[in-house]
């Protein structure tokens, strides 16, 4: 029956079919049965020239039998590798792709649960070292917060930025943001260039006052070379209230979003929550310095990315740059 496993007899029939040359999609439509449920089934047990009915069934008994040992468990080597990389603050997927290369096969599911789930294999509080420090899985579906603004006089609305902004096609376009530390006492400025991901940080030791974030903004744009700081989009804080000396002083156009919509910067929203890895929430971010921050910049820009297809935000970011150049 289509949806279910297939039976001793239906394994019977494929070996029939095999034995006279028929194709998957003949077995199948005798069967009932999609091709590639046929194809998978002869490829799994070792091709047409050595698949044997029995044999294929023993095999789906035997992998159907639960519960089955945890991998991480029955490897302490990879639980060692795992614990490893999930303490340098890299996600599960870059866990698994890194460890992939060295040999060691682990999917990021299966890291996530032995975080969340004890006798896995992993130290009980390895879920700290997630991307999320959540104590328990969140639920499917996301709410999105709403951030409170102040009117900022007369910005320019990011609808009236380029279209070419939008495909990511050319480089220097920037998305900017507060990250806010333990009772909104404290925070730190960031940047991310849209097509690279490339991240830069600005610490505030006097608090993120306008005046204090438009300093710290100014000096972070102009340490940017001029094509890779084109444009910044920000949203509607009332610390941009000076937003318009900020772009006059750096020559960089500046875009405001609409009120309360976080999606139309979702680069710096993404990046944010890869830095809260090292900028946990209720955390004072005070006490981090600008070596401090640097180096945690440093730390994602190193970083191995599935986007990229697992180079760093640094191999392109300079690559790119360097290509503006010649």
């Amino acid at each position: 029956m289509p949806g279910s496993r297939l039976s001793l007899i239906e394994r019977v029939e494929i070996g029939v079919g095999v034995a006279r040359g028929e194709s998957a999609a003949l077995i199948g439509r005798r069967l009932g049965r999609d091709r590639s449920t046929i194809s998978r089934e002869i490829c799994s047990n070792r091709g047409r020239g050595m698949y044997r009915a029995g044999v294929a069934q023993a095999r789906a008994e035997r992998l159907a039998r639960r519960p089955k040992p945890f991998k991480l468990t029955t490897d302490p080597v990879l639980a060692g590798a795992v614990e490893e990389l999930l303490a340098r603050k890299y996600s599960p997927a870059t866990c698994s792709k890194i460890l992939a290369g060295k040999g060691m096969t682990i999917s990021p599911e299966t890291v996530y649960r032995a975080c969340y789930q004890p006798g896995r294999g992993l130290a009980p509080d390895m879920w700290k070292q997630l991307p999320r420090r959540r104590q328990r899985r969140k639920q499917a579906g996301r709410k999105w917060g709403f951030a409170s603004g102040n009117p900022l006089g007369a910005p320019v609305s990011v609808h009236q930025r380029h279209r070419i902004v939008a495909t990511r096609s050319q480089i220097g376009h920037l998305e900017g943001d507060l990250i806010v530390g333990a009772g909104n006492r404290s925070a730190v400025l960031t940047l991310c260039e849209r097509v690279t991901r490339y991240t830069f940080l600005a610490a505030l030791p006097d608090g993120y006052g306008t005046e204090a974030t438009a300093i710290a903004l100014t000096g972070l744009l102009e340490g940017i070379p001029c094509r890779m700081r084109r444009t910044l989009t920000w949203d509607q804080g009332q610390e941009m209230k000076y937003w318009a000396d900020v772009q006059a002083v750096t020559g960089t156009p500046i875009y405001i979003c609409d009120p309360h919509s976080p999606w139309q910067r979702p680069t710096v929203e993404n990046n944010n929550g890869i830095l809260r890895r090292w900028l946990p929430k209720g955390s004072p971010l005070d006490r981090f310095t600008q070596t401090d921050l640097d180096q945690i910049a440093h730390l994602i820009n190193h970083m191995p990315r599935p986007l990229h297809q697992w180079r760093t935000a640094t191999d392109l970011y300079h690559r790119l740059l360097a290509a503006t150049t010649s």
